[in-house]
């Protein structure tokens, strides 16, 4: 009954966070017609590395404290300790922000940046709104989380529109329609949780200071090196071959991140579930339930897309991007060991092994470096997605392997065989454009999901009822 609970729950605040995400994703993506042709691929290039930066500087701007501000305020009931961690939180991340800003405002005077006000505003609006989705998360509020994450993607979407194909601003339209989206979501997530009712100076403590930091900090480093394996490649690309192929990689990484996406997703709900579960007597067994069912289902995700897309690819997209075809499968297995590596990474965060996880991504990231310098000339692009493959594999390896030591995580390697065959065999009928060899992997993925959902049925079917 306790783990029908749990998974009730996981299954709920996936499910509102999941229809928040998809609609807008969804428009995301079948505009991706709009923007190809409407934007060059220097240009798409050009906007990839503003957005990608992203992930690097927001935990210089927060030090990754909204983490441990959802951490603490979770298990945390008595409103004034409360109302101390998010005092504290608070303060120490606006003075941050500060300090960032007259860092940047004299890098700015030294280096030609282009687009400075509006990348720093970009950056600046990002920050605020992460940390206050870590806010709605530690209330519980998930409906107000994936209002907001609706209000931000949906409203950042039409604003391009509006700004790319009605005023043809192009790269400036980008970062402007990010800009107001993300104060709007902020706007709303501040109203809809009233944190500033738990915002109280006399409330500010040196000791959660210390303890937040603590906590969150080593997240900077995880944030940083996850950063690294993810977009240092189109830095090496955008260094050696240029915005165009740059814009190529972009694109290849388009539908890989459509798993990405509904993947972290359910990720920011599964570890909100494994924090709160671990006290529970029949925590282990629960994990290792939902930990096998999440590797079968997003496996067959991923080979579900690697079977359709062949039909659908050149309708798609413009003929500047066909390069990206062969990358997509690399990345789309690339992209499932990331998610994987971030499921087995969130028991870590459960346990409070930040430092931990912190280690095996920075180890991950100079593996990736390594392998695509090593590969750069003479593999081209193929360096780069290659390296990304090999880093997020290692990282999910060596993260089960090391989890193992405090917390029992059971994996059957023989009974992932029959989707590796599945995968291998609708990859080889990608790579030749061939419709019955694609229909025939398509025909194999959907038997297969048959079978795990007569697998899992028993246990669905209780969870549907529930």
């Amino acid at each position: 009954m306790q783990n029908m609970s749990r998974g009730k729950e996981l299954v709920k605040n996936t499910g509102i966070l999941l229809a928040a995400k998809i609609s807008t994703q969804l428009i995301n993506f079948l505009l991706i017609p709009l923007y190809t042709s409407l934007l060059s691929t220097q240009e798409y290039g050009e906007i990839d590395i503003y957005t990608s930066l992203v992930m690097i500087v927001i935990p210089f701007l927060t030090l990754q404290l909204e983490m441990g501000v959802f951490r603490f305020f979770i298990e945390e009931v008595q409103e004034d300790i409360r109302t101390t961690i998010i005092t504290t939180a608070f303060i120490t991340i606006f003075t941050t922000m500060i300090i960032t800003t007259v860092i940047y405002c004299v890098a700015a005077v030294i280096f030609p940046l282009k687009y400075k006000k509006l990348v720093y505003a970009y950056y600046l609006v990002v920050s605020i709104a992460t940390v206050l989705q870590q806010v709605c998360r530690a209330y519980g509020n998930n409906f107000s989380y994936g209002l907001a994450s609706f209000l931000s993607s949906s409203l950042t979407v039409a604003f391009n529109v509006l700004f790319i194909y009605g005023i043809g601003l192009k790269v400036e339209g980008v970062l402007i329609s990010t800009v107001i989206a993300n104060i709007i979501s902020s706007v709303y997530m501040l109203f809809s949780t009233h944190v500033y009712k738990y915002l109280d100076l006399s409330g500010y403590s040196k000791e959660y200071r210390k303890k937040l930091i603590s906590y969150s900090v080593p997240l900077v480093f995880n944030q940083i090196s996850s950063w690294t394996i993810n977009y240092s490649d189109r830095i090496i690309i955008l260094s050696v071959w240029g915005t165009s192929v740059n814009g190529i990689y972009s694109l290849a990484n388009k539908f890989s991140n459509i798993t990405n996406t509904f993947f972290g997703v359910y990720n920011i709900a599964w570890s909100e579930n494994v924090i709160r579960s671990m006290k529970d007597s029949d925590s282990k067994v629960y994990v290792n339930s939902i930990f096998s069912m999440t590797y079968n289902l997003y496996f067959a995700l991923v080979t579900g897309i690697v079977n359709l897309l062949p039909f659908f690819f050149s309708m798609m997209v413009n003929e500047n991007y066909l390069e990206a075809y062969v990358h997509i499968p690399i990345l789309l297995l690339a992209m499932f060991f990331s998610g994987m590596a971030a499921t087995v990474g969130s028991v870590y965060i459960a346990f409070g092994k930040t430092r931990e996880v912190s280690i095996t991504t920075i180890l991950a990231g100079v593996c990736n470096i390594i392998i695509h310098l090593t590969l750069l000339y003479k593999w081209k692009l193929y360096a780069a997605s290659l390296s990304t493959l090999i880093a997020f594999a290692l990282l999910f390896v060596y993260r089960y392997i090391f989890v193992r030591k405090f917390f029992k995580l059971d994996f059957k390697l023989i009974l992932i065989i029959p989707q590796i065959i599945i995968y291998a065999f609708s990859w080889f009928a990608y790579l030749m454009e061939n419709n019955v060899l694609a229909l025939a992997g398509l025909l194999m993925n959907l038997l297969y999901c048959v079978k795990l959902f007569m697998q899992y049925k028993i246990y669905l079917t209780k969870l549907i009822k529930k």
